[in-house]
């Protein structure tokens, strides 16, 4: 009898086993028949395609065109506010030529011209007692201070540049000063014979080509070959 029951007790407990089996397959069978939905989505996705061909709705067709429409423009947008404006190019200016240097032109050398000039108070040999005392020594016994020389000058130079120039080459002591009233240099003195030396009407006068200027030294402009002479006259050039 015990083991009777042993036996019914297994068998209750494979039976209580094996509905436990059955009930499980039970509920998973219930939930594959979900699975069986796709289909019903499918047939109902395909649903439009089986009806017949018409013009789409108004208010899906231009959502879908539109909208990539919009995207793009936003693109373009956005690609044309990235590009960065372009860099300007620098300006090139036009070279400068080079202007050639002119030609220095020679300088024309000066034309040396040739006068002749002579000094002398011959006249005061004659009247020595009218000679201020101790300047006998001065005057020499011919009257001759310089003998006819030949001076060179520039073209416009006047006779009191030509006797500077003689003085001074010669070392012959000459005293003068310039008298702007006549626009000229008035000799005072020459190898320290001055006016008034040898009387009331005495001094220095100057002749060219035998003939006297009537303006001053500086006034006369010597020409090439001209003769000028230095004369010292005790009357007022009337002894002369």
């Amino acid at each position: 009898m015990k083991h009777l029951k042993r036996w019914m007790c297994l068998f209750s407990l494979l039976l209580l086993l094996t509905l436990a089996a059955c009930g499980n397959t039970g509920e998973k069978g219930a939930v594959v028949t979900p699975t069986v939905s796709p289909t019903v989505g499918v047939e109902e996705s395909l649903a439009p395609s089986e009806q017949p061909s018409g013009e789409p709705q108004a208010s899906e067709a231009p959502a879908a065109t539109q909208q990539p429409a919009q995207s793009q423009d936003r693109g373009e947008s956005s690609t044309a506010a990235a590009t960065p404006a372009p860099t300007p190019k620098p300006t090139q200016k036009p070279a400068v030529k080079a202007t050639p240097a002119p030609t220095p032109k020679p300088t024309p050398t000066p034309k040396v011209n040739t006068c002749y000039l002579s000094i002398e108070c011959k006249t005061i040999l004659g009247r020595m007692e009218d000679l201020t005392p101790g300047k006998e020594s001065l005057v020499p016994s011919d009257g001759v201070i310089l003998s006819r020389k030949a001076i060179s000058f520039e073209e416009g130079e006047s006779v009191f540049d030509v006797l500077l120039r003689a003085t001074q080459t010669y070392g012959i002591h000459m005293e003068y000063e310039y008298t702007p009233g006549f626009g000229s240099h008035y000799i005072e003195g020459i190898n320290n014979l001055y006016e008034f030396d040898c009387g009331a009407g005495s001094g220095w006068m100057y002749y060219v080509n035998g003939t006297k200027p009537n303006y001053g030294v500086s006034k006369y402009t010597v020409k090439n070959g001209d003769i000028i002479e230095f004369k010292y006259t005790c009357d007022l050039g009337f002894d002369l």
